[in-house]
């Protein structure tokens, strides 16, 4: 993945290529290791509340794949297990280019993984501390395979209910690729949820109904593609701040237009942010 300057105007890739690389520390799993007897890992790509990845090589099909380890609660209940087993039957069959593929579940000594498909590139969040905003003929290039990619999921029932730019990948061709279509309320992990569960999404991303508990749907997913490009154009989250402080804020607050924190922002997207984001 390659970057740009802060705020210029150039649509080149100016900054290296930063992959994703092993993050030293305690990693379940050694480089090397054969897991379910097809798959040798090489690397740990991270860590966070939904699970492990790495990097794996497929020994029966000779090609990359990362390996996400879920945490150990999907596992040890039934009931969320079968949750789980139903909403990838439906991620299953998003098939774009801007959506990272979902291929299989399988099992090894009690733990459960997703096998997907393996994106060498930087996340955005990552990208966004690094560079700060983004030039905006970058930043709409991003948003429009963004709505693409979540287009394509919407069309086959699939709703992401974390959209964020942790859970976007920038690949070495600069295409934005969206992962964990499907499986956020599943493996039910999030900074805003409630003492029940029954919130998923982080704070500075999801829509106020969702804070409340409301069912997501397809109007969750585009409120949050809102607040992507926001940080986007910007290189600030609409609102700032503790969890609670973000969620009330959203309820009787309008988020500060782009133009107004970066008055080269044309108005016209000060508008889509707007219809994107009520």
């Amino acid at each position: 993945m390659a970057g740009e300057e802060a705020g210029g105007g150039a649509t080149r890739p100016v900054t290296p290529f930063v992959p994703r690389t092993h993050t030293p520390g305690t990693s379940r799993f050694a480089p090397g290791a054969i897991i379910a007897g097809r798959y040798r890992l090489v690397a740990l790509l991270g860590r966070g509340g939904m699970g492990e990845v790495y990097r794996a090589d497929d020994l029966t099909l000779d090609q990359p794949v990362a390996l996400k380890f879920l945490p150990e609660g999907v596992a040890a209940d039934p009931a969320q297990l079968a949750q789980f087993h139903n909403e990838l039957r439906t991620a299953r069959q998003v098939s774009h280019k801007n959506v990272v593929r979902v291929y299989d579940l399988g099992e090894s000594d009690g733990r459960r993984f997703l096998t997907l498909e393996y994106v060498d590139g930087e996340d955005l969040a990552s990208l966004l501390r690094r560079i700060g905003r983004f030039p905006q003929d970058r930043a709409l290039a991003i948003a429009r395979q963004l709505c693409a990619g979540v287009a394509a999921a919407h069309e086959r029932g699939v709703i992401h209910r974390d959209l964020k730019p942790h859970n976007v990948i920038l690949d070495e061709e600069d295409r934005a690729r969206v992962t964990d279509f499907g499986i956020a309320r599943s493996l039910d992990v999030d900074e805003a949820s409630t003492a029940s569960g029954a919130i998923v999404g982080t704070s500075h991303y999801i829509a106020p109904e969702q804070a409340e508990g409301a069912t997501a749907d397809e109007q969750t997913d585009v409120y949050s593609l809102g607040a992507v490009l926001h940080e986007l154009l910007t290189g600030e989250v609409p609102f700032a701040g503790p969890a609670l402080e973000v969620m009330m804020n959203k309820q009787r607050l309008e988020p500060v237009a782009p133009h107004v924190l970066q008055p080269s922002t044309p108005a016209e997207l000060d508008r889509v942010r707007g219809r994107l984001q009520p």
